[in-house]
């Protein structure tokens, strides 16, 4: 395979906002903004499913059945209202000439449906996507969906966690993960249907993510074994994420991308759950195009690395790039506008810019991938953020800091002991997983290389403060300055977490558990102070030794419970 330089790859963007939780405050939700910045199509997120905007008239009597939203319901107003916003968003879009797309549960339907049709249910009450009903009923709603919203492009088809019912905001409807039985049979029979309901009769899009349960996100051998059963379309693609497991560090790159014989979406996250979510630098551009610094020791092979070896070839199948620029992971920490359950967490005066600098970067290499992403970091930093070269040239050094810091303040995978990746998600911590990780470090007697690692990490905060101190041209100076700082205060607390829960441990080590503790009260009132001093200021971790209660997820706690127990 000769390597190339590509300028025909499409480019999709999305803001995913959680289902109950107040929307985000971004740029990527304005059409205009979207189409300065190039891209081509919008996702919208799981709620602006065009599903949800469905009337299902004359289904019912179809097959000699009751209606499925009965008039002058109150159901079927709640329909008619979202069909209406739906109608709005995504006209707004196509008017700047931009392609509609959408996440998509499958399977939901309304829940009128499965009680009016319980022959699609099995004997656990789940929607079974091989009975004929479940068949004929997904035809049904797709070319009604087709008719009302002729806007739509493409649809982004997602599995596993399903997000439907009162508690998700969305009572009318009942859903599941359509893989209830042997994996491979039943991917193989609903991307089948897919490809008649949707591609085919409707020549719309399809882009069949390859993430949920079982291992066919992280295993090529069983992606190419199920892809290689199905008939290549020119309008289904399968949408794979540029890691092999989720969104974080020390994960190697996606041996499934570029593999096979049918067109492939990457899928990038810009604002990642595991690593502040923007609130701090985190550069992840760099590693994403061109590789990340730990594959030199966990892909030793010569197996692709980066976008830049499955991308640059004759014979690539990689037609597209889908960015996250904002969502991902539930609640905290917040970077910009109002928050939470009903707006209740506000950030007045906050930005998206390290959101928005992985975003950007990643959105213009995919229209000429010739140029590095330091080429279009400091375009970024001269055009956007108004920087003088001089000071661009520091900015990238910022960002270059960030993805190493980011690295060795979170831990690696480092051959000595098995590393617990998950001890860290949004605002919280999982004490349970984080003491694995101790506990793994003493037992193989590997304490001092992970200690080494968060303190190197909080050395590299400090430089990148230094040079944000330094900065003097551009719009954003001190919000560089003030998330330079939030950065080195939150992994100077892990650096001091760890340390007091590894000497608390060994014989002998009371003197430094009691010194960590009191770093650990000093940083904390000082990370408060910043925010205090800056409403700008992302929002803080939870410090209090509290249960989180989270939606999507259970267990997590704030800091205080890995230090309250010493």
């Amino acid at each position: 395979m000769g390597k190339i330089t590509r300028t025909d790859l499409f480019v999709h963007d999305l803001v995913h906002d959680n289902p109950c939780l107040n929307k985000y405050t971004s740029d990527y939700n304005s059409p205009e903004f979207l189409k300065k910045r190039g891209y081509d199509a919008k996702t919208f997120d799981l709620y602006n499913c065009a599903q949800y905007g469905l009337l299902w008239d004359g289904v019912g009597e179809k097959y000699g059945r009751a209606p499925i939203f009965p008039e002058g319901s109150e159901s079927r107003a709640w329909v008619e209202a979202k069909r209406a916003e739906l109608t709005e968003l995504y006209t707004a879009m196509n008017k700047q000439g931009l392609g509609v797309s959408f996440m998509m549960d499958i399977i939901v339907f309304p829940l009128a449906v499965t009680e009016i049709f319980p022959e699609i249910l099995n004997e656990n009450g789940e929607i079974d996507i091989m009975k004929p009903m479940t068949k004929a009923l997904i035809g049904e709603m797709f070319d009604e969906m087709f008719t009302a919203f002729p806007q739509i492009t493409g649809i982004y088809i997602r599995y596993g966690e399903t997000y439907s019912g009162e508690r998700y905001g969305l009572p009318y409807y009942k859903g599941n993960n359509p893989i209830i039985g042997e994996g491979e049979e039943y991917h193989i029979s609903l991307i089948n249907t897919l490809i008649e309901s949707v591609c085919k009769k409707n020549n719309r899009e399809i882009y069949y993510r390859s993430w949920g349960f079982g291992d066919f996100q992280h295993d090529k051998n069983i992606y190419l074994r199920i892809s290689e059963k199905i008939e290549p379309h020119e309008n289904f693609y399968f949408c794979i994420k540029h890691t092999t497991g989720d969104f974080m560090r020390c994960t190697p790159f996606n041996q499934s991308l570029g593999c096979g014989k049918h067109k492939q979406i990457v899928e990038v996250q810009a604002a990642r759950e595991y690593e502040g979510k923007g609130a701090f630098p985190d550069y992840i551009a760099d590693g994403v195009i061109n590789g990340c610094e730990e594959f030199k020791w966990l892909m030793q092979d010569e197996r692709p690395r980066c976008l830049r070896d499955v991308v640059n070839t004759e014979d690539s199948i990689i037609k597209g790039i889908w960015t996250w620029s904002r969502g991902g992971g539930w609640d905290g920490p917040y970077i910009n506008g109002k928050n939470g359950m009903n707006g209740e967490v506000e950030v007045k005066g906050g930005s998206e810019l390290w959101c928005d600098i992985n975003a950007y970067v990643i959105s213009n290499w995919a229209k000429d991938t010739a140029k590095s992403d330091k080429y279009y970091a400091l375009q970024y930093a001269r055009e956007i953020l108004g920087m003088s070269e001089t000071d661009a040239a520091k900015f990238y050094e910022i960002l270059t800091l960030s993805a190493k810091a980011v690295l060795f303040g979170r831990g690696m995978n480092n051959g000595n002991f098995k590393w617990e990746s998950w001890w860290t998600r949004d605002q919280n911590i999982d004490p349970i997983l984080f003491g694995i990780n101790i506990d793994n470090a003493i037992k193989t007697d590997s304490y001092d290389v992970l200690l080494w690692e968060k303190e190197y990490s909080v050395k590299l905060w400090q430089q990148m403060i230094e040079l944000a101190d330094s900065i003097t041209t551009g719009n954003a100076t001190e919000y560089i300055r003030v998330t330079c700082r939030y950065g080195y205060y939150l992994f100077s607390l892990f650096e001091a977490m760890y340390t007091a829960n590894i000497y608390a441990r060994l014989e002998g080590g009371e003197e430094k558990v009691d010194d960590a503790k009191r770093r650990y009260d000093a940083l904390w009132e000082e990370w408060k102070k910043l925010k205090e001093e800056n409403e700008f200021c992302p929002t803080l971790y939870v410090k209090e030794d509290v249960n989180q209660q989270l939606i999507g997820y259970e267990g997590n706690r704030g800091f205080d419970a890995l230090v309250n127990k010493i």
